[in-house]
């Protein structure tokens, strides 16, 4: 059973009472490494025909090329070569050596994709349909199992996301064959490191993901995206056809008589006419979630209500006046809640609703129960465009792997400003700020599947005014964000920090006259070249730039 989730931000992270950045001219040191002139970063994969689309723009175009394993920047160059610069060593920033070449793909490689495992193994994609799984313990990376999915992908594909977990692998490959596909592959590792494909998964869906994550343990996978996916294919476990509730069906019941009812925020009133003099006999059963009403024996109403009421303060008057009138007063146990119909399931003669005006119901102590409301619509005459449609809306949802169910589901209504994947992390505007919501890993029941983390104070309104904004990013800690445009300018902003660090020296604020005791900054870096941007890194000391053939590092 799916279980609709919500974002709902910790209060304790949120500052009311942020002021804004201030622009800072403090200087930010920043070092160079210029590449040799046969490296260059590989660019983007071309896309012909129909991948020329917005899901084939959006799934292999402005990709961040640069990674970090170890300390170490790695990236693949317009060889199709893994070149790899160390920073690990003692050398000084200023002193970087050149790039090494740790691994070569296959010549007739498409777009190389990579995603480090663990500190000693990664996972790379030729973008055509192959994987390799290499141990990375040496100066030249060692070759462990490869994997050619021609029968199952169609190129260009790339690595999304990839796991270790207690001798399995999990590795989530992303290609667009009509609608967007995910394949998800298994791995076991042996005792001698053997590798074997042990499960592949297949899901689709209409728009390219913004966010795809593995669980941390394997079991459950991420997917933000508009629309919602679906399992095609498991060769483990069969998928069986998802179970369609079946609609309420109300019946209805051939007679000349018919109902009028009205609600007040507490009360649901339904009248019924006899349309004679005689005297008629009644009989009401009140339950809290049926009502079966009958004249002379023959039924007019046996249906299941569209909420529950309370019985016990339920009742019912019969008139003897010229109209022998029926009244059934129904006390709501949702008291404020309106009703878009009286009965959801069952039989029932024909009704209609008694027009009104419409109470002040906000007032929850009001004595005047008796007021009718007139109700804004009735459901059953919406019409298909008024239905809700899920296929443009973002959700967040978490499949369980061998269930093929979805668990946990969320509708994203903000912006999403950007993810990260070490640790699985989706940063949403939220107001004015981004609020980071981290991905966890779902080992009960009562546990939430993500958690509201921290906080980019402003950073929803600060971003919002780069038009020419390329990658946005945060480090592990969250004591700054940074924005890149699509070359030569960055923007960093600092978190709150102590406004000064001098004993005996304080800042004030010039309106109010109060002490500033902490201060949040701006930084406007400019890069010595104009190349396009290629891929960012931020780490809590340090922000790298990659572009075609330069790398920049600012010491934060």
């Amino acid at each position: 059973m799916t279980e609709w989730s919500e974002f709902r931000p910790q209060q304790k992270l949120l500052d009311s009472k942020f002021d804004g950045y201030r622009l800072t001219l403090e200087p930010l040191a920043q070092y160079t490494l210029k590449f040799d002139d046969n490296i260059h970063v590989q660019k983007d994969v071309e896309l012909i025909n129909d991948l020329y689309s917005y899901n084939g723009l959006k799934g292999f175009k402005s990709l961040n090329k640069l990674y970090m394993n170890n300390n170490d920047l790695y990236f693949i160059d317009q060889m199709h070569s893994i070149q790899q610069i160390n920073l690990s060593s003692d050398q000084s920033l200023s002193h970087l050596q050149q790039p090494i070449n740790v691994y070569q793909l296959p010549k007739n490689s498409l777009n190389g994709s990579m995603f480090f495992l663990t500190n000693s193994l990664v996972c790379l994609c030729d973008g055509r349909s192959k994987i390799f799984i290499l141990n990375t313990n040496n100066s030249k990376w060692k070759l462990l199992y490869e994997e050619d999915f021609e029968e199952s992908v169609t190129s260009p594909i790339r690595i999304l996301h990839a796991i270790s977990h207690e001798g399995y692998l999990h590795v989530i490959l992303g290609f667009i064959q009509t609608d967007c596909h995910l394949l998800w592959v298994t791995f076991s590792i042996g005792s001698s490191n053997e590798i074997k494909l042990t499960r592949k998964r297949i899901l689709n869906g209409k728009k390219w993901p913004d966010f795809v994550a593995i669980e941390a343990n394997g079991q459950g996978l991420y997917i933000t995206a508009e629309g919602l996916y679906k399992f095609k294919f498991d060769s483990l476990i069969e998928i069986k056809p998802e179970e369609i509730p079946k609609e309420p069906v109300l019946e209805k019941i051939e007679s000349p008589l018919h109902y009028v009812w009205s609600q007040s925020h507490s009360t649901i009133e339904i009248e019924i006419d006899s349309n004679t003099n005689d005297s008629q006999q009644w009989s009401v059963i009140i339950e809290s979630d049926h009502l079966k009403c009958s004249m002379n024996d023959t039924v007019l109403i046996d249906a299941k209500l569209s909420d529950n009421i309370d019985p016990k303060e339920s009742s019912y008057v019969i008139t003897k006046d010229k109209n022998n009138q029926l009244i059934i007063t129904l006390h709501k146990t949702n008291i404020g809640s309106f009703w878009n119909e009286v009965f959801k399931e069952g039989q029932t003669i024909s009704g209609d609703i008694k027009t009104g005006n419409i109470p002040e119901i906000n007032n929850t102590n009001n004595d005047d129960d008796d007021d009718e409301v007139k109700q804004p619509y009735n459901s059953q005459q919406l019409e298909e465009c008024d239905q809700y449609a899920n296929e443009t809306d973002t959700f967040l949802v978490r499949f369980d792997g061998d269930t093929h169910r979805i668990t946990h589901q969320a509708l994203i209504y903000n912006q999403i400003l950007f993810t990260k994947l070490d640790p699985p992390l989706l940063c949403i505007r939220h107001d004015v700020d981004g609020l980071i919501w981290q991905i966890n890993s779902i080992t009960s029941n009562e546990q939430a599947p993500w958690n509201h983390e921290a906080t980019l104070n402003a950073f929803g309104y600060v971003q919002a005014s780069k038009q020419n904004r390329k990658f946005l990013s945060t480090p592990s800690d969250y004591s700054y964000a940074l924005i890149s445009d699509i070359s030569t300018h960055l923007y960093l902003y600092k978190q709150q920090a102590p406004a000064s660090n001098l004993a005996g020296s304080s800042l004030r604020n010039r309106k109010t006259g109060k002490l500033v005791e902490s201060i949040a900054k701006q930084h406007m870096i400019s890069l010595e070249n104009h190349d396009e941007i290629l891929g960012i890194i931020t780490t809590n000391e340090r922000a790298y730039i990659l572009t075609d053939n330069q790398l920049f590092v600012i010491s934060i």
